[in-house]
């Protein structure tokens, strides 16, 4: 670990004063100063051998300021880049600040054709120093972003209800090899903002908004309806569907401005505890399916995670937290399904069926030719409702050739 420059700096002074101690020694005994300097060089000292004239510099220096003035001094440029003028520099700076997404080599090559940069002149090195000193390099540039007013939360916070915020968030899961080829999993999950209860987590093998909704779909019904959800900008959170779902529920979608994955903190901890808790298990207990993995995942936060003390709960524990801040939660009406299935248009064909997700359904004769909305369910296509125009019409069925092939409708001319 590197320790801190005033520290480091006395070090250095306590060895320059041991050289000195030793020389005004030999001065009390009586030799000449140039004996005395000739016998501190020849002396080995902690860290190595000293020059007569670097000794001889320590020995004045202590005459006239005592001990402070052995510590080393700084650099007066430090700081500042020699191979690259002041005047590079102040274009380099403005370049930066006027465009701060193009990359430094961007810069460089813009340098470079205005004439303020000559090639072989300067290495990318310095540049990057400059820059970085001057607080102008990536990392500076987002510190000072986050520091813009309404640039979101600059403090740590907790709502005090349960469900009055929820955060969501998507994390790599681990790689299920027991098929004919692995297959890589996703973990969607929220948290409650106020007592870090998990309302619903869930692996699926893709990333997509079928997954989020059905995941919010699973939380809505068994803990109620959030004030507001919290995510990043992700393509499936900002979906024109999860819009439609939220506003329908009276929830309020909430975004995280980029760069700023910290103020979404909580459910970042609550993933670190999943990959290394629960998904450390799976080493000495290994799953061969999602269904599989996602019975265990539910066993581990109902038995272990909400049942656990949290440090910043004051000791209490998820399930007590959002019992104790439960007073004001909401729940959801009869037809909530309806809200959350998948969206889709077909053209149904002249033989009154579509396809979809790979499967052929039927519909009444009278549809045929029509663009029809489709709402499903993705995952178990118990319901696939019709739509005409907005205007619900009827169900879709799965299609039965067999079952059709008895209507004598189907092929007999009917002479």
């Amino acid at each position: 670990m590197k320790k801190p420059d005033n520290k480091a700096k006395e070090e250095q002074a306590l060895a320059r004063f041991a050289a000195v101690s030793f020389i005004k020694q030999q001065r009390k005994a009586g030799w000449p100063l140039s004996q005395c300097l000739q016998a501190a060089a020849e002396r080995p000292w902690p860290e190595r051998l000293y020059a007569a004239s670097t000794l001889e510099e320590w020995y004045y220096l202590y005459c006239r300021g005592g001990f402070e003035a052995l510590k080393p001094k700084g650099r007066k440029d430090r700081g500042q880049v020699r191979s690259l003028s002041a005047q590079v520099c102040r274009r380099l700076e403005e370049l930066r600040q006027e465009h701060p997404r193009l990359t430094v080599r961007t810069l460089v090559r813009q340098l470079l054709k205005e004439g303020a940069l000559q090639p072989g002149g300067f290495s990318l090195s310095s540049i990057y120093r400059h820059l970085s000193a001057r607080g102008l390099d990536t990392r500076g540039l987002r510190a000072k972003e986050y520091l813009k007013e309404g640039a979101g939360p600059q403090k740590a916070f907790e709502v005090p209800f349960a469900n009055d915020l929820w955060m969501t968030d998507i994390m790599h899961g681990p790689t299920l090899a027991g098929g004919k080829r692995p297959v890589g999993t996703r973990l969607f999950a929220l948290i409650d903002d106020c007592s870090r209860l998990c309302p619903a987590a869930a692996y699926y093998p893709g990333e997509s908004l079928e997954c989020l909704l059905d995941i919010l779909r699973q939380a809505v019904k068994s803990r109620g309806i959030p004030l507001k959800l919290y995510s990043d900008n992700g393509k499936v959170f900002t979906s024109r569907h999860l819009k439609v779902v939220c506003a329908n529920l009276d929830i309020r979608l909430l975004h995280a401005r980029p760069y700023h994955s910290w103020s979404k903190g909580k459910i970042e901890r609550f993933f670190r505890l999943v990959q290394t808790d629960f998904q450390q298990r799976l080493a000495f207990d290994p799953v061969s399916s999602i269904d599989e993995l996602n019975a265990r995942l539910r066993q581990w936060l109902e038995k272990d995670y909400h049942q656990r003390a949290h440090s910043s709960l004051d000791g209490a524990s998820p399930a007590e937290r959002f019992r104790q801040r439960s007073s004001h939660l909401r729940t959801a009406g009869e037809d909530l399904d309806r809200l959350f299935l998948h969206q889709t248009t077909r053209r149904v064909r002249r033989d009154a069926t579509f396809s979809l997700e790979g499967r052929l359904w039927e519909v009444s004769a009278s549809l045929r030719g029509e663009t029809v909305e489709l709402c499903y369910d993705p995952f178990t296509f118990d319901r696939v409702d019709v739509h005409v125009r907005g205007i619900y019409c009827q169900p879709a069925r799965a299609l039965n050739k067999n079952l059709n092939s008895k209507s004598s409708n189907n092929y007999e001319s009917g002479h």
